[in-house]
């Protein structure tokens, strides 16, 4: 007798809409990270990042709408990584050693991300153009960078590690200052050490802010 045994062959479930839709958006993010650094902003247009991305030009006006609607989006996504980063390398610390520790979580950062750093920086400077949409959306990410900083600052004048005369809100400005100018000034500049100009930074701020 033959026994007939029937084997039941399981499809790939479909994605949803929903998942297509997220799925779509996040190539065509990642498209136009690479377009910012391969062409700058005037090359990277909705027409090229559907192209690159495999898709529409059409499908990249639904998702952002316009050029500034899809850098909102880099900046936000590019954020949304360093954020995560920075969270996880400085955990509970606060004072000075969340200082120190912020300065090597974005050392690390810019070296494990250096296509995504360069698109941010692109679209950075961009946003100092009159015309610029996006400039909104620099600006508060700075800001609460600067709100970051100052709290650990804070923190750290409560518990004496960090002296007790200096301003919260102007330090943090200097922080995130002296940050965003040793990355640009490497940027522009190839030979120089990012990573010797953290360190001796670091040394300088420890002098500082020390009691």
């Amino acid at each position: 007798m033959t026994v007939a045994i029937a084997t039941e062959v399981s499809s790939p479930r479909r994605r949803t809409q929903a998942e297509r839709s997220a799925l779509a958006e996040l190539r065509m993010t990642d498209a136009a990270i690479e377009l910012l650094n391969e062409r700058g902003i005037g090359g990277t247009t909705l027409k090229a990042i559907g192209e690159k991305a495999g898709y529409s030009r059409g499908l990249a006006t639904h998702h952002f709408g316009s050029k500034a609607g899809l850098f909102r989006k880099v900046l936000k996504s590019v954020s949304v990584i360093w954020v995560e980063q920075l969270d996880k390398n400085v955990g509970s610390k606060t004072g000075l050693d969340a200082l120190r520790t912020g300065l090597t979580a974005h050392y690390r950062f810019v070296r494990g991300y250096p296509r995504h750093i360069f698109a941010m920086q692109v679209l950075w400077l961009g946003s100092l153009d009159p015309g610029s949409e996006f400039k909104p959306n620099v600006a508060e990410f700075l800001r609460g960078q600067r709100k970051v900083a100052a709290r650990w600052i804070e923190e750290g004048q409560a518990s004496g590690s960090i002296r007790s005369d200096i301003e919260p809100a102007r330090l943090a400005e200097q922080y995130l200052g002296s940050i965003i100018g040793m990355l640009n000034h490497w940027q522009m500049s190839p030979g120089l050490s990012l990573k010797r100009m953290y360190q001796e930074y670091e040394s300088y701020l420890c002098v500082l802010v020390k009691p």
